[in-house]
């Protein structure tokens, strides 16, 4: 499912790795959506933060991001179900990917 392009600030990236089985590589991003603001210029909520990863072949085509860059982003989400048989627990994880950035 995609995320309609919204604004956000670069909080944090880290650099590329490997996954543990080596076969592919990601790049985790720190994107924060800043809380909207009342009337008065306030801020009514805590900013948003969000762990997102760029995969693969898509990392190369990374624009040069630091802290405190204003991007414009599409991001993708995922859901998936894992069943843990050991102790029989259902687990369901998200995952955030960056689908496509651009600084502005």
């Amino acid at each position: 499912m995609l995320i309609p392009e919204h604004k956000y600030l670069i909080e944090k990236v880290y650099p590329a790795e490997n996954t543990q089985n080596g076969r592919h590589k990601f790049q985790r991003i720190i994107l924060r959506k800043p809380a909207p603001r009342d009337e008065f210029g306030d801020q009514v909520m805590k900013d948003d933060l969000f762990e997102c990863k760029v995969w693969n072949a898509a990392i190369a085509e990374l624009p040069a991001l630091k802290t405190g860059d204003k991007v414009k982003a599409v991001l993708g989400i995922q859901g998936v179900e894992h069943t843990d048989t050991a102790k029989g627990h259902v687990m369901y994880y998200t995952q955030i990917s960056i689908r496509k950035i651009e600084k502005l």
